[in-house]
């Protein structure tokens, strides 16, 4: 990742956006460029997001991801068919540098990692569209499962404004084996991120469209930022 180039998800870190500035300053653009992370790292860090005040330490993932999130060459059929992967190429670094980056703080000259740890570990799995992932999440407070299922209720980016952000952005399911992708993957035109199974420790499973939320919609989403700041 490039210092001066802003990686956003408008839920969490709108402010990286100040790079913007910074870069042009330095590159002598006209123009700018400001990046995506990746679908996988997307769908956790959203749900870390209202976590942060309760002083996150280390993070631990377990990702089950989609097979489209491999593009249309990406897996042969007979790989994945009755089958899982448990290697994705260059995944499980991306995951782990974007979220520190995505969760740090910019000090107004730069974006300084935020200093927790994080470990990754990454799947595919014969899923057609939709991510699962098993996050577990040390926190200095240790925080009760009630006050972690509020903390996701209570989330509100003040976004709502904007075409393509959802509402709500985190869904909270009650069920015991939710969320699933094949029923949960489209809620909120599949711009929303679902968790469940919240347990002590603080363990629970998050779940999003890698396509939409992940890819195409969070385009779409950081442009229509980029618009109600003035940029576009």
């Amino acid at each position: 990742m490039v210092k001066d180039i802003p990686l956003v998800i408008p839920e969490v870190n709108p402010e990286h956006l100040g790079l913007i500035d910074i870069q042009q300053d330095k590159r002598k653009w006209d123009g700018y460029v400001v990046t995506n992370p990746n679908c996988t790292t997307i769908m956790m860090v959203v749900t870390l997001k209202p976590l942060m005040k309760f002083g996150i330490e280390k993070i631990y993932l377990a990702s089950m991801q989609a097979i489209s999130g491999a593009g249309y060459d990406g897996v042969p059929s007979m790989a994945i068919l009755d089958n899982v992967i448990p290697y994705i190429g260059q995944e499980e670094e991306k995951v782990e540098t974007e979220t520190r980056k995505l969760l740090g703080e910019f000090n107004g000259s730069e974006v300084v990692d935020a200093p927790f740890k994080v470990s990754a570990s990454c799947n595919r799995v014969m899923v057609m569209d939709g991510h699962t992932e098993a996050v577990w999440v040390e926190m200095a407070e240790n925080p009760s499962t009630d006050e972690v299922k509020q903390a996701f209720l209570d989330f509100d980016p003040g976004l709502s404004d904007l075409p393509t952000e959802p509402t709500p952005v985190i869904e909270v399911k009650e069920e015991k084996d939710r969320p699933q992708p094949r029923m949960d993957r489209n809620i909120g035109g599949g711009m929303t991120v679902s968790v469940g199974r919240i347990r002590p420790g603080i363990r629970y499973i998050c779940m999003g469209h890698n396509t939409i939320r992940g890819a195409a919609g969070a385009s779409v989403l950081n442009a229509e930022l980029l618009k109600k700041m003035g940029k576009l």
